[in-house]
């Protein structure tokens, strides 16, 4: 009975003991300079420990706002995405009035590009989906945010170029998905996704490509009159339109005009400055 008790008893302080906080008695500086050291040496696993040990610990330095800042950063830099923007929305949420918060914005804009590139990069015609480009709303989303609020931030001429480009990006999605469906006889799917563009995306390069969809799955269904009216609207906007569509076999990146090589693809995530 008495070694019962006392296995019991080992067991049970096992059980209760304390992670060690390797951290405790550290001075804030010698924390966040080891902080910074990592990340000079790209050790981003260590330098985000260091980042939130700073922040936990001594919560209203100057030190902690800052590795707040830098958080979002270094989770990126070691493939944490989801924790990144995590950090960068924590960060905008509690340090909204910071003069650097546009950067944040900024960030969460290029971390989201990033994984749009990478998600269109995958697509062909045969894996090509009903799927929402999230990454690219989410994208758009932010640096719509940043011109809004900051129009003269150092960020703000990229984030417009940038917009640019993510509108493009959703409006090709569309028609893609759209001709996906016709180049399957699913008609009303195909004019319902190129009508998304009309209506979201008008004025877009893949503004020509709905319509000839359109037109496309009206004759397929034998709707003469729609198709015909939809014609003499793709005649009136492209004169010289060949009613031709680019296979959807060919990658994506290419249909988009953009580089096949994913890495080259890719945007680099500026440091905090």
């Amino acid at each position: 009975m008495l070694v019962s008790v006392t296995l019991l008893s080992a067991c049970s302080g096992l059980g209760s003991k304390k992670e060690v906080n390797e951290f405790a008695g550290w001075s804030v500086d010698k924390i966040y300079t080891n902080a910074r050291d990592e990340m000079t040496n790209k050790d981003y696993k260590r330098a985000s420990q260091l980042l939130e040990a700073t922040i936990a610990q001594y919560p209203f330095s100057a030190q902690s706002i800052q590795a707040q800042l830098e958080l979002p950063y270094v989770f990126w830099k070691d493939d944490e995405r989801t924790k990144a923007l995590a950090a960068a929305d924590r960060f905008i949420a509690l340090n909204g009035s910071h003069p650097k918060v546009d950067y944040v914005y900024y960030l969460k804009g290029l971390i989201n590009f990033n994984q749009n590139v990478s998600y269109l990069a995958t697509l062909t015609g045969e894996q090509l989906n009903d799927r929402d480009p999230k990454a690219a709303k989410d994208s758009f989303e932010a640096f719509k945010t940043l011109v809004e609020k900051f129009p003269n931030s150092r960020y703000a001429k990229d984030s417009r170029e940038r917009m640019r480009y993510l509108v493009n990006t959703m409006a090709k999605h569309e028609t893609g998905v759209a001709q996906y469906y016709l180049e399957r006889k699913a008609y009303v799917a195909a004019i319902n996704r190129a009508q998304e563009v009309l209506r979201n995306y008008d004025g877009t390069p893949a503004t020509e490509d709905a319509l000839i969809i359109m037109v496309k799955a009206y004759e397929g269904l034998n709707l003469q009159d729609l198709r015909n009216d939809t014609f003499s609207v793709l005649k009136k906007n492209y004169p010289n339109t060949t009613m031709s569509l680019k296979p959807t076999s060919k990658s994506w990146l290419e249909m988009l005009g953009m580089r096949s090589d994913r890495k080259k693809a890719l945007v680099e995530v500026p440091a905090p400055q």
